[in-house]
């Protein structure tokens, strides 16, 4: 593993994840508020932080990405001594 690029990419996938759950609270709440303003706002806070949450997913998958080039790179380059 070079710089711990797995494990950082693990961790924003895991604030990802924690993100989602929260937009699924605010969803509930939005389901269950019978005010429109109220209703509206969470479900504005839930869209938003499912996007939050989705951005954060493609970083991990990115970050994952690098990782894997690095130590296709780094095994390549250990053959060929």
């Amino acid at each position: 593993m070079i710089d711990g690029l797995w494990e950082k990419a693990n961790k924003v996938s895991e604030i990802g994840y924690k993100i989602d759950g929260i937009a699924g609270i605010l969803e509930l709440l939005g389901e269950r508020l019978t005010d429109n303003a109220e209703s509206g706002s969470a479900w504005a806070c839930a869209e938003w932080l499912r996007e939050y949450g989705e951005r954060l997913e493609r970083l991990s998958e990115d970050i994952m990405a690098i990782n894997y080039i690095r130590e296709t790179a780094a095994e390549m380059k250990r053959k060929k001594k």
